[in-house]
């Protein structure tokens, strides 16, 4: 069994299929964080141009990233169409180790 240290996370990464607008199909990665105040943040995920990211076929799948290993970044915008200041996050990883299995926990809420 894998111990981790304390600077270390798992976090689940999921994969989304994208288009762009000429055609060319590419995978976008997905996650969401857990603050230490216990509030969730969703970001998208890029991995280091020398890095493999984890196959999209077997997302979702977790990962463990060593927070010396990665950065976080955000990003303001304004929609114009709703006149919001919006916010997107972006988790850049540069190493990582393949975590546990994937266990999907959407529907433990959900009565019978």
């Amino acid at each position: 069994m894998l111990t981790r240290k304390e600077s270390q996370m798992e976090i689940s990464i999921f994969a989304k299929k994208r288009q762009t607008r000429d055609g060319r199909t590419f995978y976008a990665y997905l996650s969401t964080l857990r603050k230490k105040d216990g509030s969730e943040l969703p970001c998208s995920v890029k991995f280091n141009k020398d890095l493999t990211p984890p196959k999209p076929e077997l997302c979702p799948c977790n990962i463990i990233v060593d927070k010396e290993h990665c950065n976080l970044s955000s990003k303001k915008f304004f929609r114009e169409e709703t006149g919001e200041i919006l916010e997107t996050h972006t988790l850049w990883v540069n190493q990582y180790a393949a975590g546990g299995e994937f266990v999907d926990h959407s529907m433990d809420d959900i009565e019978d």
